[in-house]
């Protein structure tokens, strides 16, 4: 309807065009025509100007009704919206604020304010976005090229949140370590007294917390809590595992307990199963520390205590049933490969040949991976004794061999470690669907998803006692091992037990006697353990260059330059431990393959373990290592130092 009167005006002044354009071709030039066409021509100049200023007009409105609504719009933005808004100069002072953040600002001096900009850049260059403003909690979004912030008040939403967190349902088990030890050979009113003691000082530890705890039986509590419980218990360190000790060490007893602890907004079943996992890590770990792990896949777990030695819990009967389970996987499965971890050591070595013993007393064909570029003094002279025996030297065999020769249903038996990071050859291990485990050292949580055997043994010396343990029960008059499998073996006991005079146990004692009536040669262990001239000037070099962290830990480091092997670092650092005060000690080298190597040791009193977990390595409470990739010495002993700080302190996550 608007547009009718301008086509109407269009129709008109087109008529107009059309007679001038008649009376120009069709009638005579006479003073009446050209007047005709002159005042035609007028009318259209006219009406051409008349659209022009309408049209300018037009535009005109349209600009100001477009300001005035950008206006009332920012205005909204400066005065209304509810979000903050800061921007400063090149000094970092504000230059403008909106009502919206204007008052938790305003009290700031110049230099609080350059503070304040200083902080929020360096917050938002780290991938942070909260920042405190007093009591109010703000998410911001930051634009440094405009020097602009916005700043959004979520402290509601972050005390919601932080309410159900809090809320979170957080599953325990507890268990006594050693109960059936303690209990052994003392009379009913003693286990009753015993009993007693134990369930009144757990039970005043819960119910400090408040929450809510059953005894399922003699040695395993159950516990159901909420996540803030849970911070409380973190925020003591758990230090009912030291009450409990002290405790009991009055009452001339040796108890620990373990706990493993779960939670998060999962089922209460997946929490449960979660909670469970953790207790038996911190039982295969040697038990006296708590394993705290989110329930949500992809979450890593974290330990608290573990600050005394793992008693000796294995029993003849465990290992003859571990005996039992190996040949029943072996009659289950095809040809067995046997491999220890990169740069193997003598117990590697050694628990390699005695679990290839094994395999051939059950008719498997059997080989044992390694990669002879990869070696250490010690192994490189028992390699030298291995190849002028063709029995034993028929059983070795190179990663890129046994890839070759690998076929769908063989057996992988991994000795003295279980980090599958730590593997000889990672891709030959990604290959293989059977796993055993055969491993002394306490579990991490790095660890293989399936296995269909897993025996490790914190309390042991030594894998080598491990697999001797196994050997003693399948051996007869028939099936006996070699002298040079029995002598490799009892070169790994002695390795790991330092000459029999650490973590070593009556059971430890009872298989060296039994290697050395199946022949095993004392002084070629000797000659394989030895050290050259030069290796001990290395050590003495490495000695001399160690510091003191606290009066009972020193650190030794070596170069950037100077590569040694990892035998000399554990050398080293048990050289440092055999000083009088010492209580722990770390080498810091630079390894041959160009990765930083710490070896650490400790005298029982400081559970290097852990330390060694921090850096992402692992081992033993008293002798662990870790490797450092792309890392200096400098940048090594740094990470150390903290690390050693940390385990000093409080729990350690991993």
């Amino acid at each position: 309807m608007k547009n009718k009167p301008q086509i109407k005006w269009s129709f008109f002044f087109l008529c107009l065009l059309l007679i001038q354009l008649a009376a120009i071709f069709l009638l005579p030039f006479t003073i009446l025509t050209a007047g005709i066409v002159i005042l035609i021509d007028l009318l259209l100049w006219i009406y051409t100007v008349f659209l022009r200023n309408r049209i300018e007009i037009s535009n005109q409105q349209k600009i100001q009704y477009a300001s005035h609504r950008a206006q009332e719009a920012l205005d909204y933005v400066s005065e209304d919206m509810p979000v903050g808004i800061i921007t400063w100069d090149e000094n970092n002072t504000f230059i403008w604020t909106n009502p919206a953040i204007t008052k938790s600002v305003q009290d700031l001096t110049k230099e609080d304010q350059q503070d304040m900009v200083n902080e929020l850049l360096q917050r938002a260059e780290k991938g942070k976005s909260i920042y405190k403003i007093s009591d109010i909690l703000y998410h911001f979004d930051l634009n440094h090229e405009k020097r602009v912030v916005y700043l959004i008040d979520i402290t509601k939403e972050y005390a919601l949140e932080n309410k159900e967190k809090q809320q979170q349902a957080v599953v325990g088990i507890l268990s006594v370590d050693n109960y059936d030890d303690v209990i052994d050979r003392r009379d009913d009113k003693e286990i009753s007294n015993l009993n007693s003691f134990i369930t009144t000082i757990i039970s005043d530890w819960m119910d400090s917390y408040q929450i809510f705890y059953k005894r399922v039986n003699a040695e395993r509590f159950f516990l159901f809590a909420r996540y803030d419980d849970l911070e409380k218990m973190i925020e003591n360190n758990f230090n009912l595992l030291e009450h409990i000790r002290v405790s009991a060490e009055k009452q001339e007893m040796l108890i620990t307990v373990s706990m493993g602890i779960s939670y998060g907004t999962e089922s209460l079943e997946v929490i449960g199963d979660e909670a469970q996992n953790n207790l038996d890590i911190a039982l295969v770990r040697g038990g006296d520390q708590v394993v705290v792990k989110n329930a949500g896949e992809g979450n890593k777990p974290v330990f608290y205590g573990g600050n005394s030695a793992s008693a000796a819990k294995r029993t003849r009967v465990r290992s003859r049933a571990m005996s039992t389970a190996l040949k029943n996987v072996f009659n289950q499965t095809g040809n067995v490969f046997v491999m220890g971890h990169r740069f193997p050591d003598m117990d590697a070595i050694g628990s390699a040949f005695g679990v290839a013993c094994l395999a051939r007393y059950h008719d498997k064909n059997v080989q044992i991976v390694i990669n002879e570029e990869e070696t250490i003094p010690d192994v490189e002279r028992c390699l030298e004794e291995i190849h002028q025996n063709g029995d034993l030297e028929d059983l070795l065999i190179s990663p890129e061999m046994a890839k070759k020769q690998r076929k769908p249903g063989d057996l992988l038996v991994m000795v003295d470690y279980h980090r599958p990071s730590l593997s000889i050859d990672q891709e030959l291990y990604e290959q293989f669907e059977n796993i055993v485990i055969i491993d002394h050292h306490r579990r991490g949580e790095e660890f293989p998803e399936k296995s269909l055997l897993t025996y490790i043994e914190s309390s042991a010396s030594s894998a080598s006692e491990l697999v001797t343990e196994l050997i003693q029960f399948e051996s007869n008059e028939r099936q006996r091992m070699s002298k040079m499998t029995a002598t490799l073996l009892l070169a790994g006991i002695t390795v790991d037990t330092k000459n029999f005079a650490v973590r070593t146990t009556a059971r430890t004692f009872d298989v060296a006697s039994y290697l050395k009536t199946c022949g095993a040669d004392a002084s070629l262990v000797q000659y394989l353990l030895s050290t050259d001239i030069q290796s001990y000037l290395e050590i003495s070099k490495l000695v001399g260059e160690s510091d003191y962290v606290r009066d009972d830990i020193v650190v030794a480091t070596g170069t950037d330059t100077q590569e040694y092997d990892s035998v000399t670092a554990a050398k080293t650092a048990d050289t440092l431990l055999s000083m009088v005060d010492i209580n722990a000690a770390f080498v810091i080298i630079k390894r041959t393959d160009g990765v930083i190597a710490i070896s650490a040791r400790s005298s029982g009193t400081i559970n290097v373990q852990i330390v060694m977990e921090a850096l992402g390595g692992g081992g033993h409470f008293t002798n662990a290592a870790t490797q450092l990739k792309d890392s200096s010495i400098a940048e090594a002993k740094e990470q150390l130092l903290e690390a050693i700080n940390k385990q000093l302190t409080e729990g350690t996550e991993e």
